[in-house]
């Protein structure tokens, strides 16, 4: 079963621009046990809330957490946290956010910084799944070096 919203960017991890409450049990249906959202509440107007999201997914025995950034806000603690929850885990993940571009760049810095993973795999895969890796090696650069 494939669905059309969400696209596999390495064995069990998916991705996705924004998603509805709708769209969780389809997810669940697919078999996603996780869902990590990357995008704050009120970024545009009718955006549905992280909470409705939240609620309807663990009403499905979903779990969701939530690791919101903007291009400002984006620090190493949440790439820390990211990685450290997706970090071992055997059961399908979905990350989301706006369009997912941003959610692209937390998995692949933290899949490079914390979880071993070699930058040229990790771009193939973000460009593999529609999104621009070109400012990866940078991003992962700064974060070395601060």
């Amino acid at each position: 079963m494939e669905i059309n919203k969400i696209k596999c960017m390495k064995e069990d991890h998916y991705i996705s621009g924004q998603i509805d409450v709708t769209d969780i049990d389809e997810f669940a249906h697919f078999g996603i046990k996780l869902i990590i959202n990357n995008r704050p509440d009120n970024e545009e107007f009718n955006q549905v809330s992280s909470e409705l999201l939240r609620e309807k997914a663990q009403n499905l025995g979903i779990k969701f957490v939530n690791i919101p950034f903007t291009s400002d806000t984006l620090n190493k603690q949440k790439v820390k946290d990211f990685s450290s929850i997706i970090k071992g885990n055997k059961e399908k993940v979905l990350f989301f956010c706006r369009s997912g571009a941003r959610s692209s760049i937390i998995w692949g810095l933290a899949s490079v910084l914390y979880l071993g993973e070699d930058i040229n795999g990790c771009m193939k895969c973000i460009d593999n799944a529609g999104y621009d890796s070109s400012i990866l090696p940078n991003m992962v650069e700064f974060f070395n070096n601060n």
